[in-house]
């Protein structure tokens, strides 16, 4: 089925990544001042790895689990680094994004912002023109990220580092790595201006579809194939002051993915329609298809996946530190899946 791996996902843990080069922002950056809210504003991506918000949005299963006088306002950005910019500038409380960017909100914000929940696993590629066979085929030629310093590029300098590959955030070095949106990433494939792309699904598919091939899928890496793709964050004072809301908003998650997970006749359909919403365009059944049998989705940030990110961002330096104490906050999180007798998760 094409949901076989649309399903919820309970691994042990949570973790962090990230890489803050491109988000301009004091360190100390605060969310809005703690008080009781009526809107909860929220941020997310419209890619595959965000189905569970996509359809939460779109099937009113978060404004369904909020209290009765809050309303729900949310924003669709490209990247991560670009939620992150819009959590510090005081326009969202929460949102959905990669680990990379989420890690990035807690170091540059003192941590004022946490990560209470997971939401997808996999999805993510490294895709390459025909004629790139091999590592030593890219020395030498430009490939795309999403954005500096989002998930998808940490991942492809990490990976082309291993390989002896040398690159910069100023697009120098071995291999130049230049990010653009995903949409962009696509034109410029297709008119063979990059050699390839790491992206997130559905990119994945249409850069197959373009006539590329995957040298690396991202999941061969980590152990078990699970790693952490989308995360939930929110801000630590809005989350002390609301807790009701925050509860509503994981419920409504919590539906979303049971949802998919009963209705996979619909749910093409459903995630179809979602992302047409959000950016005006329609995915091909055969794109939409092929993308979603590499989607996991989970409530559990995958902690050993972030923490290995932690470590490899570190090693590059784009951390001060590996440390992510006091990044997760999964009471909330816990005590909801307890209530539906479902296994609890944690940051190790």
């Amino acid at each position: 089925m094409y949901l076989n791996r649309l399903k919820i996902s309970i691994a042990a843990g949570v973790a962090t990544t990230a890489l803050g080069l491109s988000v301009a922002v004091p360190v100390g950056a605060a969310p809005r001042a703690s008080h009781a809210a009526t809107s909860l504003r929220l941020g997310y991506l419209p890619n595959l790895t965000h189905a569970a918000d996509l359809i939460g949005i779109a099937g009113n299963y978060f404004q369904n689990e909020l209290p009765k006088n809050v309303s729900l306002s949310t924003t669709a950005f490209n990247a991560g680094p670009d939620v992150v910019t819009a959590l510090f500038g005081g326009q969202l409380d929460a949102a959905y994004l990669g680990p990379s960017p989420a890690l990035t909100a807690f170091t540059s914000s003192n941590g004022a912002y946490q990560i209470i929940a997971g939401a997808a696993s996999g999805g993510a590629s490294f895709v390459v023109q025909p004629e790139i066979l091999k590592v030593a085929n890219l020395k030498g030629k430009t490939v795309s990220s999403p954005q500096l310093g989002n998930t998808q590029d940490v991942s492809l300098r990490v990976w082309l580092k291993s390989k002896g590959l040398r690159t910069t955030t100023v697009g120098t070095g071995d291999v130049i790595i230049a990010p653009q949106t995903n949409s962009n990433i696509v034109t410029a494939f297709q008119a063979k201006a990059i050699a390839g792309a790491w992206v997130p699904e559905p990119y994945v598919q249409q850069l197959i579809a373009a006539g590329g091939h995957v040298l690396v899928d991202e999941a061969s890496l980590w152990p078990k194939r699970q790693f952490a793709t989308t995360v939930l964050v929110v801000s630590k004072s809005y989350l002390k002051a609301n807790p009701a809301i925050i509860s509503g908003l994981l419920k409504g998650e919590l539906a979303a993915i049971r949802h998919l997970n009963a209705n996979k006749q619909d749910a093409e359909a459903e995630i179809t329609a979602a992302i047409k919403a959000a950016t005006g365009k329609t995915i091909s059944p055969t794109i939409l298809h092929a993308a979603l049998a590499n989607v996991t989705l989970t409530y559990d940030p995958i902690a050993s996946s972030i923490n290995t990110d932690a470590k490899n961002a570190y090693t590059l330096n784009f951390l001060p530190s590996k440390s992510v104490k006091g990044l997760y906050d999964l009471s909330l999180l816990n005590k909801i899946l307890k209530a539906a007798k479902l296994k609890t998760v944690a940051t190790s």
